[in-house]
């Protein structure tokens, strides 16, 4: 089972290439509607998701400029693609559908001490990081 393909994103579908199982329904698995109900409780509008193995900051929604900016900051660069579909992802219902800034942080595979030495910066910016107002 896929979790970051259970979410009731437009895109969602059944079929899937192998191991990729969204399974039987969106939103079907605890895990899905427990995240789901505390980002509709807390009202969160900027969401951040820890991912691998891939080495960069993937997002959705509206937020290309904290991307850029994270991707600046660890190095990783910035891409609203990540290589293939990603039909039911947690981007594309909060991203996407929802138009939440949704950063998904690709981290390979590395030890946990090089994963922070690396990210550190770019999560401390995620928490100030002001759009400028218009």
């Amino acid at each position: 089972m896929d979790l970051n393909r259970n979410f009731a994103a437009t895109s969602w579908k059944r079929d899937h290439k192998p191991g990729y199982d969204p399974g039987p329904a969106p939103e079907s698995e605890p895990e899905t509607q427990a995240l789901a109900a505390l980002i509709a409780r807390t009202g969160a509008r900027r969401l951040i998701a820890l991912h691998s193995p891939f080495r960069t900051v993937n997002y959705d929604g509206p937020a290309r400029e904290l991307a850029d900016a994270m991707g600046a900051a660890n190095g990783y660069g910035a891409s609203d693609d990540i290589g293939y579909p990603t039909p039911g992802s947690f981007g594309g219902r909060y991203g996407c559908d929802l138009g939440c800034e949704v950063i998904t942080l690709e981290i390979p595979f590395i030890s946990a001490e090089q994963a922070w030495a690396e990210n550190r910066a770019a999560l401390y910016l995620a928490l100030e990081f002001r759009l400028p107002v218009v």
